[in-house]
């Protein structure tokens, strides 16, 4: 039996009408005629509405717990995104190969075209990637959304790399004026999200921009976080420091704590490259001693 409370209730969970549901699925009517009266649609309609919504089959519908989880569209997009943090882009491909489009909502279009740029990214494609991310958000009919806004800031990491600041520069603004609207649905999402505030935080500081980059590291080290993970954390307290070297005058408990703070996790994630550049910054600023914070 299909269970289509389990669908209302994680809908509203995640602030979605049903309308915004439906949209790139179904009709609203069978949105409804699911959530009230448990009637079933296509196997590949109620794939499609788990995905967006972050379920199984195995959540909602019993019937198809004799499925290898493999099978849905939800696992094969986690196992790409898993893919993308161990870099292994040639199963990213893989699998998005393997992918009917045309089953998927907006949404799950814009994160496959997506994956496909991080691969080209991999490649050194860069013109594949913009051209990916492109498409992408043509595929969203609202960008002010999670991947409207990982979308933004990739291009923006994209044309950063390219030395375009001008470029950079609009589509960091562009990611950082929806960051505080969005919201974060699962592990993976998290490693997006917590990526691509330490892109724009760490560009802020290099742009001397110093009260924004402050903002995104707050928000990056502290909400969500049910997710918590120490990637990117080191990093995210190294430029912390870097700011409060900036902010006269220098509040060296502030200092000394996010130092040591980000030796910790440098440490714990085995970043060589950036106890390098904590020792140097130490060195440059004549900082022999670290207290840590009470």
């Amino acid at each position: 039996m299909l269970l289509g409370k389990i669908i209302q209730e994680q809908r509203k969970k995640l602030n979605m009408s049903q309308l915004e549901l439906a949209d790139g699925i179904c009709t609203q009517a069978i949105i409804s005629k699911i959530e009230n009266k448990n009637i079933p649609p296509s196997t590949n309609v109620l794939i499609s509405i788990c995905q967006k919504l972050h379920l199984t089959l195995d959540n909602v519908f019993s019937e198809f717990s004799s499925l290898p989880s493999s099978n849905l569209y939800i696992d094969k997009f986690q196992t790409m995104d898993q893919a993308v943090q161990d870099s292994n882009y040639t199963l990213v491909e893989s699998i998005a190969n393997d992918i009917k489009e045309s089953a998927l909502p907006s949404s799950g279009k814009a994160h496959l075209h997506f994956l496909l740029s991080k691969t080209a990214e991999s490649k050194k494609d860069s013109d594949e990637a913009v051209f990916q991310l492109n498409y992408s958000l043509e595929l969203l009919q609202n960008r002010n959304t999670f991947w409207g806004t990982v979308i933004y800031s990739e291009l923006g990491s994209i044309y950063s790399d390219k030395s375009q600041n001008t470029k950079t520069d609009y589509y960091y603004d562009l990611a950082y004026s929806n960051i505080e609207s969005i919201v974060v649905n699962s592990n993976t999402e998290f490693y997006y999200y917590r990526a691509m505030i330490t892109r724009i935080a760490t560009w802020y500081t290099q742009n001397k921009n110093f009260d924004r980059s402050n903002s995104l590291i707050e928000i990056g080290l502290h909400k969500f976080d049910k997710y918590f993970t120490g990637k990117f954390t080191d990093t995210l307290y190294f430029t912390a420091a870097q700011n409060a070297l900036k902010s006269l005058p220098i509040d060296y408990n502030r200092l000394s704590h996010a130092l040591t703070t980000s030796i910790a996790f440098a440490e714990y994630n085995n970043n060589q490259e950036l106890l390098d550049k904590i020792k140097q910054l130490m060195s440059i600023n004549n900082i022999n001693e670290l207290k840590i914070k009470p």
